[in-house]
């Protein structure tokens, strides 16, 4: 191909580190009208809380209550964080590193706990020891919530390490230890910090677990202003104080990642010849795997499944049949409205590298740390004044596609970015239009990975619950709302056939998303090459 037609197809198709190219004023448009809809929600906060006086805002923030709710969230998060990093780091790097016959098979139990919302998991433990309460207890419960998104950050990276410096380490005597913390761990940083940061966004944001173990956190102190005194300007001043605490700890994340950026270049993947052969190391891994699979899965399964059968109550089958029509139908609604949001951003993020398109994600990523509450605050709020609208399912579906927009555009970019940049300029070469080749060659290559962030949007969304509870059509119950007004009156019996199904349900995408999809990486020429293989 001659330089000057491969430059130019270069410059059509990609984006050089230098200057970006020129964004269409289409795309523009578009994301821009997306971007003023994710921003909804702070606009609306902005406006209510700085309807009170500035000295009234400086009073309820700087208040002891608020100070004592505002360090709790804090040691919630760090415990829970600084926990998820080394057993995650532990778990994963034992799953990838111990040779072990059909290794990969490990992943699946280690990432079902992502089936079983916090809430249900604070249900059984309350079921098995009813004087559970307090922050360590929530703090274990989160952990058991949210392990599985550090396993998968972490994995993910590591099928991706450079094996070569593993290789040259070993070479110049270096102990498995100092290989460890001086060759893999500066690789896997990033992915490590971006575990943590979706750990601790779930911690920030979780309502269920702490409400239910009775931990006054930020999410429910905007809960209790909310339903208790209706006093929505004072909800708001707090919810805005949830954001800064969430942008600061995105800053953080983001500065790791930056700093980390130009280290992580990836030459060559990872070979069986890093394999440990230890029995130790074995057992200890098959011991920590099993401890945490047993907590987070088994012992909740088994408490679920002796409470349906122990249930002296007749099963109401058509209110669990309506709870489950309910759940899936607008947690699929919201899943699709997420997809086409992520569509034009993705592609902007994929496509573009540029101010605008950082400062893009940059924003869907803090929508992201905005809990449920806070959407349905600003969401009901709105919707009192769209007439039909308001109590509608298409808000409720809106709702979880403003939530859990950040995941469809990080899978819809990743997709578009897996696409070899050969394969379109091949096409380009044979007289296909842009839209040719998105149509037949990014699009079909795509699909798969987009498909799967479609899932995750599905199966988070069907575990949501204060947006739920505040933004469901009058006389709609879903699983997750009917687990929850039982279990609130310690229920447990009647609870448990809601949560089971929810579980059930649950695990058809879950399983989905733990199988290594990963494991499979196009090269420039089109063919297939096993990445980072865990047989």
């Amino acid at each position: 191909m001659a330089t000057g037609v491969k430059d130019g197809l270069a410059h059509r198709f990609s984006t050089s580190r230098g200057e970006p190219a020129s964004i269409h004023p289409a795309l523009l448009a578009l994301v821009g009208l997306l971007l003023a809809v994710v921003l909804i929600p702070f606009i609306y906060l902005i406006i209510r809380a700085f309807e009170k006086p500035l000295p009234e805002i400086a009073q309820l923030l700087l208040r002891g209550k608020t100070l004592e709710v505002l360090g709790t969230t804090t040691a919630l998060l760090a415990m829970v964080v600084i926990v998820n990093i080394f057993l995650g780091t532990l778990i994963a790097a034992g799953i990838h590193f111990v040779r072990m016959p059909r290794a990969h098979l490990l992943i699946v139990p280690a990432v079902l706990p992502l089936a079983i919302p916090s809430y249900v998991f604070t249900y059984t433990w309350l079921a098995l020891i009813p004087s559970l309460s307090g922050v360590f207890a929530a703090a274990f419960i989160l952990i058991l919530t949210t392990l599985p998104y550090m396993l998968l950050a972490i994995l993910v990276s590591l099928r991706r390490i450079d094996s070569g410096f593993i290789e040259v380490a070993r070479t110049l005597g270096l102990t498995r230890t100092q290989i460890f913390f001086r060759v893999v761990l500066p690789q896997i940083r990033g992915s490590i910090s971006a575990g943590a940061l979706l750990s601790g966004l779930y911690v920030l944001s979780d309502f269920g677990a702490v409400s239910l173990l009775n931990v006054e956190t930020l999410t429910v102190s905007i809960q209790n202003m909310f339903k208790s005194s209706y006093d929505r300007g004072a909800a708001s001043v707090i919810s805005l104080l949830l954001i800064l605490a969430s942008i600061i700890f995105i800053s953080v994340d983001e500065r790791i990642k930056d700093k980390k950026a130009k280290e992580n270049v990836f030459k060559r993947l990872s070979t069986d010849d890093s394999r440990i052969k230890s029995a130790s190391l074995k057992t200890l891994l098959i011991s920590a795997l099993g401890i945490y699979v047993t907590l987070a899965l088994f012992l909740p399964i088994y408490v679920l499944i002796s409470r349906f059968i122990g249930n002296p109550n007749p099963l109401d089958i058509s209110g669990l049949a309506s709870a489950a029509i309910s759940t899936v139908t607008v947690s699929a609604l919201g899943a699709l409205i997420a997809l086409l949001f992520s569509a034009p951003l993705g592609f902007l993020i994929a496509t573009h590298a540029g101010r605008f398109s950082r400062v893009s994600e940059r924003i869907i990523l803090i929508g992201h740390a905005l809990p449920g509450v806070v959407i349905g605050l600003a969401l009901v709020s709105l919707g009192s004044k769209l007439g039909p609208i308001y109590q509608s399912i298409f808000l409720l579906a809106f709702a979880y596609a403003l939530l859990f927009l950040a995941k469809a555009v990080a899978s819809m970019t990743f997709s578009l970015q897996l696409v070899p940049q050969v394969l379109k300029e091949v096409a380009a070469t044979l007289g296909k239009s842009k839209t040719k080749v998105t149509t037949s060659v990014v699009i079909p290559i795509a699909l798969p990975s987009i498909g799967l962030g479609t899932l995750l949007v599905f199966l988070t969304a069907m575990k949501e619950l204060p947006a739920t509870l505040m933004l469901r059509p009058t006389g709609m119950d879903t699983l997750a709302t009917q687990i929850w007004s039982y279990a609130a009156i310690n229920r447990f019996n009647d609870a448990a056939p809601y949560a089971l199904l929810l579980v059930l349900i649950a695990a058809i995408p879950t399983f989905l998303l733990s199988l290594p999809w990963g494991d499979w990486e196009s090269k420039a020429d089109g063919t297939k090459t096993r990445v980072g293989s865990l047989m």
